[in-house]
């Protein structure tokens, strides 16, 4: 095989949409394999259609059917209560935890339960490598697990011939348990994963998982994974415009339950008249064209309007009004034109929810050099800290009442935070390559003679 023959061939049944991290991760991976020298394919949902916003030399196919395969995960953002087997079946958990997961699975919609969903994802996985011939010499990358694709990795693994075996990565991004998961599930989470891994062989199967308090989780539970940088993409440090009288606020993502949507009308009223009024700062958020009046507190709710009002109406920048509003759906260089324009990163995140999982916006706002205000005890918390603390490259809060006066601190001190988040970016911007994140996985350049032998 010449070097121009070795692919790198990614999965990911999240990819549904040109939004969020999946795509974004998925991409960054593979332009970091194309400069290691592999030709890359991409597996998408088969819902996705964003391939106009998409460079057109990434090649991609649709092929999963199968749509939040983490609803079923034993993890924090899962909501099963036992473990299962490759055909979905119950087979952990107490007597009374088996008998409550098996009346509620039949509840389900027909094409949400667990025995159709690990079917449906493994026989879209081998079809898709019967479509692009995949064979041993090829490195296959499943973008974003958990254990619940485990099992269907497995049973899809169990109906391949032994003698061909397949390398393939597998990238843990979600938290296994917070403070409220019991032993038990804990226990059972471990016990998925490392069943699924024996019915894997004699395939070779790495895993990783994106941060370091993510790998020290799974190995609480029995589970071995290395740690890994989460890829993000370049940008050079912006400089602000000196005639600017507003700093610009960016709370950037689709509003979710764990981007923390709830607390968006109290945060933004708490900032109203101090920061927003007073025309010391600028709020710009991404916003969904409906259910925006459930975030958006009734005495804000006028400006709001007349500021989509005039984006509607016209091609020039807004810029006399407190509010700036962006879709929740945007090519990826808009997305990133939008960050760059960006003086505070602002994350309202559920620290229990982003306790051991990364955050993709964190690190592109660091690669700006953006300073941020983020929430303690969680991996956003532990960044900032390792950069330096409170007022380093940023600030931490316990409550979203502490916001309003820690803008207070960042207006004051601003171009020194900003100076030492410029420095600080550079280190991210070396660590969290994308040619780098795959090296740390064991993924070498193409050709290379320690690649060869690790396959």
């Amino acid at each position: 095989m010449t070097v121009s023959d070795s692919r790198l061939l990614l999965f990911d049944d999240n990819i549904r949409s040109i939004g969020g991290h999946f795509l974004e991760l998925a991409t960054l991976l593979m332009e970091g394999a194309s400069e290691l020298g592999y030709t890359t394919r991409l597996a998408t949902h088969q819902s996705f259609d964003g391939f106009d916003a998409v460079d057109a030399k990434i090649q991609i196919e649709r092929g999963f059917r199968a749509r939040r395969m983490i609803h079923w995960s034993l993890g924090v953002d899962g909501r099963s209560k036992v473990r299962r087997g490759i055909d979905g079946a119950n087979i952990g958990g107490s007597k009374w935890q088996n008998a409550w997961q098996n009346l509620r699975d039949p509840l389900s919609r027909p094409d949400r339960r667990p025995a159709v969903m690990l079917e449906r994802w493994s026989a879209d996985f081998l079809e898709l490598l019967r479509r692009w011939d995949a064979t041993g010499h090829d490195t296959l990358l499943i973008n974003t697990a958990d254990d619940f694709v485990m099992l269907a990795l497995a049973r899809a693994l169990k109906q391949l011939p032994a003698d061909d075996p397949l390398t393939i990565h597998i990238v843990f991004h979600f938290a296994v348990f917070d403070s409220q998961t019991s032993l038990s599930q804990r226990q059972q989470f471990g016990d998925q994963v490392n069943d699924a891994m024996k019915q894997m062989g004699p395939h070779h199967i790495h895993l990783h998982a994106t941060t370091a308090s993510l790998s020290k989780q799974l190995g609480e539970v029995g589970v071995v994974a290395n740690a890994i940088p989460y890829p993000t993409r370049y940008r050079a440090p912006r400089f602000r415009n000196s005639d600017s009288q507003r700093y610009k606020i960016v709370l950037a993502g689709t509003p979710r339950a764990e981007k923390g949507r709830s607390v968006i009308p109290a945060m933004l009223s708490k900032i109203h008249a101090p920061h927003l009024a007073s025309g010391r700062y600028q709020m710009s958020m991404q916003m969904p064209a409906k259910r925006w009046k459930r975030m958006i507190p009734k005495s804000m709710q006028a400006t709001y309007e007349r500021t989509l009002a005039a984006k509607t109406s016209t091609t020039e920048p807004i810029t006399d009004s407190y509010f700036e509003i962006t879709s929740s759906d945007m090519p990826a260089e808009k997305y990133h034109q939008w960050l760059d324009t960006a003086d505070v990163g602002l994350f309202l995140y559920d620290a229990s929810r982003y306790v051991a999982r990364c955050s993709g916006v964190l690190l592109e706002m660091f690669i700006r050099g953006v300073p941020v205000v983020v929430p303690d005890h969680c991996w956003l918390a532990d960044q900032v800290r390792a950069a330096g603390g409170n007022g380093s490259v940023g600030y931490i809060y316990e409550s979203i009442d502490q916001i309003p006066g820690l803008l207070d601190q960042m207006h004051h001190q601003y171009e020194a935070i900003r100076w030492r988040a410029r420095h600080h970016g550079m280190a991210i911007a070396k660590r969290h390559r994308g040619t780098n994140t795959l090296i740390q996985m064991g993924i070498r350049p193409a050709g290379s003679i320690s690649y060869k032998q690790a396959a």
